[in-house]
């Protein structure tokens, strides 16, 4: 009879996700939410400004792609805190722990060199994913960046096509955060994504 290989799967960071949220998807719900009604708001909404300074400094921008920009880099700003905050204060369920426990005994794990510290790399590559979400939302909401040359140059095109960046820069961030905080609950068992 052969042993059951765990591993952490997307799976994984779905119930970690789901853990941390209010009810299960409700940031995927509160996106759609979020991200359907600027779209839908922004064209009534012709002359809107912007709130933060990047969508302020969108000269070429339509109030639509100013308030789409807006409403997403606010709502991750917000679900960032709580998620970090959550996982911080709260922690995990017994399940989602388990999950990498049965991960961590796997026999075909990955070796390790003599003197490698895996748990410190671990730690180091959860901080940087997080640095680059914060990166994002500092560069996307707080700066003047949005009348630089190459965001010039963007807006430029359809106006299809920057709402479809829009949308994809939030979901690989939203996927990196889950991912760090995937890292850091794997730190404390050492296990590795497969």
């Amino acid at each position: 009879m052969t042993e059951e290989h765990h591993y952490i799967s997307h799976k994984t960071m779905v119930n970690l996700l789901n853990d941390l949220s209010p009810f299960n998807y409700a940031y995927f719900y509160g996106f759609f939410a979020v991200f359907f009604t600027s779209l839908i708001l922004g064209s009534k909404y012709k002359n809107y400004q912007g709130i933060t300074p990047f969508a302020q400094s969108m000269e070429l921008a339509s109030g639509r792609i100013r308030l789409l920009s807006d409403a997403v880099i606010l709502y991750f700003v917000l679900i960032f805190f709580i998620i970090t905050l959550t996982y911080f204060m709260k922690g995990v369920s017994n399940k989602v722990v388990r999950e990498f426990k049965l991960a961590a005994k796997n026999p075909d794990k990955l070796s390790h060199a003599v003197g490698e510290n895996p748990k410190r790399t671990i730690l180091i590559t959860a901080l940087i994913l997080l640095l680059i979400n914060i990166g994002w939302f500092m560069f996307f909401g707080f700066t003047s960046a949005g009348n630089s040359r190459i965001m010039r140059s963007f807006l430029v095109g359809s106006e299809y096509f920057i709402i479809i960046n829009i949308f994809l820069g939030f979901l690989s961030n939203f996927y990196l955060l889950v991912y760090s905080l995937v890292m850091m609950e794997g730190r404390k068992h050492v296990v590795f994504s497969r």
